[in-house]
């Protein structure tokens, strides 16, 4: 009995409703139609022009990845050339700052036998 009373409740509930929401419409069926249907053909349009935009951030990215590629792969060969270039020009300089310390190193042992024999 309890079910039964729900289920007639429900349904003048949604009949009720159906009849309020059909009264106080602001629009008839057809130009409700029309309206959605106008609406449904601007979102397919902002979708399109959506999926537009994606692809040419897609793009950009890529294009932007790519060419970053080639400035990092450019400016790894030019710090490698520059390494080379330093350690070229200051190898002369190490060599003459051994030599110059293997000259003061013989001194030192020249001024120590000359001191050790007096």
């Amino acid at each position: 009995m309890k079910l039964k009373n729900i289920a007639i409740g429900f349904l003048v509930g949604v009949t009720g409703g159906s009849l309020i929401a059909m009264l106080n419409a602001p629009k008839s069926g057809s130009e409700l139609q029309s309206s959605l249907k106008s609406s449904s053909g601007n979102l397919k349009t902002q979708m399109d022009q959506l999926k537009v935009e994606a692809n040419e951030v897609k793009s950009s990215f890529l294009k932007t990845k790519h060419e970053s590629q080639e400035v990092f792969k450019t400016l790894g060969d030019e710090i490698k050339a520059m390494i080379s270039n330093y350690q070229a020009d200051i190898n002369p300089n190490i060599e003459r700052i051994k030599g110059d310390l293997e000259n003061l190193q013989n001194r030192a042992e020249d001024v120590q036998s000359t001191f050790t024999k007096n």
